[in-house]
């Protein structure tokens, strides 16, 4: 059977990087196409489209089999989701990431499948192993800066800045030079060399104010970084580390559409950071532990329900 694995390249960056672990990991008969959703069709194809779905009723994707996240976007009545879903058969089934997103989509009337499949993480990520003795950073962010910060990435720079803590800043976020701050631009590395990054570092820093899944944690959590993450949908379904909980949750404006955000304070990302830091060997070494597991738990249950995404008729 050939794939044709359909991602439109679009302000969610992590989606085209996905296509390529699907690629990997599902085989040779395996095509990736991008943003024309009449040309990117193709007939004695299986069409699997991964992408955020609400913008994937509005510009009209088709697809055999979806499998879609959304950062809780709330589309506008002049969006007519349900006119499109009604005039349009877009897909056969339509799979999503989380419970969050599966709830999110009920609300919506967007179809969707009870089925949850979790995004996967590249599994050469668990030849690897942090050692907390042998790191070289306290802290690691990996985050693309978009339009709306959805990653909070301003609030990090500003923590860091004012911490004494040793920094390796994956982004295209600006940051100023620091002695104790290395940075590479988002997307200029291999996976290799993302977790080796991760292996030298004790925690991933993470907090976004929503997510359709977010893949940064489950990647840190395979080799053993620990997560210090915002304890927001829906990424705190599956990560273990040290939760940050949000003061507040707002509707607010952000990708052309009104989005859920939650609130993060700056007092309890540094409290986080500053706890985490403080953890004895034996501490840090059991969460380590939990969060490894978990990442092999979701992973395994990706490979379970994968033919899901590759037969439409089952």
């Amino acid at each position: 059977m050939k794939i044709n694995i359909m991602c439109p390249k679009g302000s969610f960056g992590s989606l085209n990087y996905l296509a390529n672990i699907m690629k990997q990991i599902i085989g040779n008969n395996v095509t990736i196409s991008g943003n024309n959703p009449k040309e990117d069709y193709k007939p004695n194809y299986l069409n699997l489209l991964i992408d955020e779905g609400i913008s994937s009723i509005i510009y009209k994707r088709k697809a055999d089999v979806w499998w879609t996240d959304t950062p809780a976007m709330i589309p506008t009545s002049r969006h007519n989701l349900k006119k499109i879903l009604q005039e349009e058969k877009l897909f056969n089934k339509h799979y999503t990431v989380s419970k969050f997103n599966y709830n999110h989509y009920k609300q919506l009337g967007i179809p969707v499948e009870e089925i949850i499949i979790p995004r996967p993480i590249n599994p050469i990520l668990f030849n690897y192993y942090t050692d907390y003795n042998n790191t070289t950073f306290d802290i690691i962010t990996i985050g693309k800066m978009d339009s709306c910060d959805r990653k909070n990435l301003a609030i990090q720079r500003d923590v860091v800045l004012n911490l004494d803590v040793k920094y390796c800043v994956v982004s295209n976020a600006w940051m100023p030079k620091r002695p104790n701050i290395v940075q590479y631009n988002f997307g200029s590395i291999s996976d290799e060399f993302k977790a080796q990054l991760l292996t030298q570092s004790k925690f991933l820093l993470w907090t976004s104010f929503v997510e359709g899944f977010g893949l940064p944690v489950l990647e840190a959590m395979a080799v053993g970084t620990i997560p210090i993450y915002s304890d927001v949908p829906a990424h705190n379904e599956f990560a273990v580390g040290i939760p940050i909980k949000p003061v507040d949750k707002i509707t607010t404006f952000c990708y052309g559409v009104k989005v859920v955000k939650y609130l993060i304070d700056k007092k309890d990302v540094i409290e986080a950071i500053k706890y985490a830091l403080g953890l004895s060997r034996e501490e840090y070494t059991n969460l380590q532990y939990e969060c490894m597991n978990k990442a092999i738990e979701v992973y395994n249950d990706f490979i379970t329900k994968l033919p899901l995404l590759l037969n439409p008729d089952t």
